[in-house]
């Protein structure tokens, strides 16, 4: 039976852990900087999560749902359109939180991450580079995108492509460099 979805504090708590990882990652943050986000004291976090694996877990799989969820509603009939669709959630992401995505955040520390966490971070991409995967077979289906292109290799090279643009745009503060780079890998894409 799966765990309930939470509410109330230990939603906050999520919500600051994802804030803090996403700017910080797992490495750079701690209970105290959630509890201090959140109001309370440290010590009621392991009320809610017994050990920061536990809430970088959490954290983790709740940011994976969710992400899956915004792609779910990516509904457009062009396939180029639902890859611009797709990086616009990196380039708000970017533009309006000043923050990376949490997946390609934690993948940058992967060898001291715990095992639960890397495991959501293994899962996240496998996801992402899957729907991408199934937009591309789709738009070659249909005439829109290269025939020639192995759909599998190109959703890794336009998952990988965006997270890495992401990272070096916010350490360059130039997001328009991540929204020039996913313009670049549609282009590529197309008939």
């Amino acid at each position: 039976m799966p765990a309930a979805a939470p509410t109330g504090k230990a939603m906050d708590i999520l919500e600051s852990a994802r804030t803090l990882m996403m700017d910080r990652g797992f490495n750079g943050f701690s209970f105290r900087d959630v509890a201090a986000n959140v109001g309370i004291k440290s010590a009621s976090i392991h009320y809610h999560y017994a050990t920061k694996a536990d809430l970088a877990e959490a954290t983790a799989h709740a940011y994976r749902c969710a992400f899956s969820d915004m792609t779910a509603q990516i509904n457009t009939s062009s396939a180029a359109e639902k890859l611009r669709a797709y990086g616009a959630l990196f380039v708000k992401t970017l533009r309006e939180q000043g923050q990376v995505c949490l997946g390609g955040m934690l993948a940058t520390e992967v060898a001291s991450l715990p095992d639960q966490v890397r495991s959501e971070v293994s899962q996240f991409f496998a996801e992402q580079n899957d729907w991408v995967q199934n937009v591309v077979c789709d738009g070659q289906a249909s005439g829109q995108f290269r025939a020639d292109l192995d759909a599998a290799m190109f959703a890794k090279m336009f998952v990988s492509s965006l997270e890495g643009a992401m990272m070096i745009s916010r350490g360059l503060e130039r997001p328009q460099d991540l929204e020039d780079t996913l313009e670049m890998l549609v282009q590529l894409v197309q008939a």
